[in-house]
């Protein structure tokens, strides 16, 4: 303990174990002049008693530089072990085991240095999967990182010796192959990934078929970096993800040309919204048992400066833009208001945009809408017009149910109605759906509409639903729908979208004219 105080550190201690051995050497060798005869002692003269006095320095500073040194090469060896543990932290991911995305940062940052021959122009794959949401949403946060590690393990092994594979996060994972440099050597590495989903993965309590979309770039001289090669391989995912099931697409330039003209259009989208180009117009409803209006839908208007008044449908928002987010609740808000100014009380329809349906936050919107503008929830009338992809139908579900149990109505369009599963259907128990005629007659021709509209209407009824139809331009059109049983109608033969429904008043003189017309 005391020498601990003193000399703290390993090596001032071995010094001084040294200096006392070459003061116990020199001791000796004093003694051994007294102890041995003469003719055997060691002759003491004046450079032997230096090299006497001088041992317990030599053997201290021995002691010192070998403790020092095997020190030093201790540390240096814990310093390697620390920097390959921290390497395989830093660039390793802790759920799947496979590298993450600062390895795949460094991998494709030393495959572009690469000067002359050695450059390699090989396959970069990005890999989705297929319903991920839905199964975190219904089966748990758990089971899906179950699917995750299952997933990573099968690619490994699938892939080992010919392709690195790469977590980058979520759902998300990279292949890059070591020798694909043709588009026919990514397409078998593609397929090969594609036929992984064929057997189901075993989650513990479930077993679940899964799928993924593969979006296919390549390494090219003129990369800078990494994001260079994931953002055409995302373009790509983006294109594949549009295919139904296991798919793949490779990038184009017809690709990021799109993708430039939607950025333009998402700035140009943002301009109109900040400069209040925007206004709500209304397409009046025809109820056919009562043979007046009954109600009008809200239709989004833009006030383009260089193409005119064009509607939703020509624009079309942009899904993940927090402006369409922002002029979504705006089109909501403004309809409400407009719809509790009305000197007479009418129905409101309004058909969302798909980002807003699968907002976990859209009841609320809706219920904080009709409360600021004192709107009775039953006049308000939420129709799913756009089709719904599978990954959505949980969230989106319940969307519908909790409108539901708000008293507001809810219509689904015939893009929705199919896309939505029976079982779906019957959760949700919509108040009405909505036959689109004019989807039917672009599909169909306008021969067979009438005929094909009868038989929707009728498989409505067997269901027990409520049929609405829009998109009426003849009179034989309303006929049918009146004929068959459909509730209401809505369309050109009806009334032209209007900017200002004021000119509609009491029990609608306009639609029961139509109807008395086509009696």
């Amino acid at each position: 303990m005391m020498l601990g105080t003193f000399l703290p550190k390993p090596e001032q201690r071995f010094a001084a174990a040294g200096a006392a051995l070459g003061a116990l050497v020199s001791v000796a060798w004093l003694a051994s002049g007294t102890a041995l005869p003469d003719q055997m002692a060691p002759h003491w003269d004046v450079p032997a008693v230096m090299a006497a006095g001088a041992m317990p320095f030599i053997l201290g500073g021995s002691f010192y530089r070998w403790r020092y040194s095997r020190r030093l090469e201790l540390e240096l060896r814990a310093a390697r072990r620390a920097e390959r543990r921290l390497r395989n932290e830093v660039h390793r991911d802790k759920l799947t085991g496979l590298a993450n995305r600062a390895a795949l940062e460094a991998d494709i940052s030393q495959a572009l240095s690469a000067e002359g021959a050695a450059f390699a122009r090989n396959a970069l794959l990005l890999l989705d999967l297929d319903r991920f949401k839905v199964i975190n949403d219904t089966l748990g946060h758990d089971a899906g990182d179950r699917l995750l590690a299952l997933f990573g393990a099968r690619l490994r092994r699938a892939f080992a010796g010919e392709a690195t594979v790469y977590r980058l996060g979520g759902d998300e994972f990279v292949l890059a192959a070591a020798c694909a440099p043709s588009q026919a050597d990514a397409e078998m590495l593609a397929t090969r990934v594609e036929k992984l989903f064929e057997a189901p993965f075993d989650l513990g309590e479930t077993r679940i078929a899964s799928g993924c979309s593969i979006g296919i770039a390549f390494i090219e001289r003129s990369d800078k970096s990494t994001s260079d090669v994931l953002k055409r391989a995302d373009l790509a995912l983006y294109e594949a993800k549009a295919i139904s099931g296991n798919s793949h697409a490779f990038h184009s330039e017809t690709l990021s040309h799109a993708v430039r003209q939607r950025a333009e259009a998402e700035r140009d989208l943002t301009r109109g919204f900040e400069a209040e180009e925007f206004f709500l117009a209304f397409l009046p409803i025809l109820g056919i048992e009562s043979g007046s209006i009954g109600g009008f839908q809200a239709l989004l208007r833009w006030r383009h400066p260089h193409l005119g008044v064009i509607g939703a449908e020509t624009f079309e928002p942009p899904e993940q833009s927090a402006t369409t987010l922002a002029l979504a609740a705006w089109a909501l808000q403004s309809a409400c208001r407009q719809a509790a100014g009305w000197s007479f009380p009418k129905g409101l329809t309004i058909a969302p945009f798909v980002s807003q349906l699968r907002d976990r936050d859209f009841v609320t919107q809706v219920e904080r809408c009709l409360s600021d503008a004192g709107l009775s929830p039953e006049r308000l009338t939420i129709e799913v017009a756009e089709g719904v992809s599978t990954d959505d139908l949980v969230i989106v579900t319940e969307n519908l149910r909790g409108l539901r149990a708000l008293g507001v109505r809810v219509a689904l369009g015939g893009g929705s109605a199919s896309s939505l599963p029976l079982n779906q259907i019957s959760e949700v128990q919509p108040d009405q759906v909505t036959v689109d005629l004019a989807a039917v007659r672009a599909a169909h021709g306008s021969e067979r509409s009438v005929a094909l509209l009868a038989c929707l209407i009728k498989t409505g009824q067997v269901l027990r639903l409520s049929i609405a139809v829009s998109g009426v331009e003849k009179e034989s059109e309303a006929d049918c729908a009146r004929t068959c049983g459909a509730a209401e109608i809505r369309g050109p033969w009806v009334s032209p979208v209007m900017a200002d429904v004021s000119v509609l008043v009491g029990d609608g003189e306009a639609g029961e004219a139509r109807l008395s017309a086509s009696a």
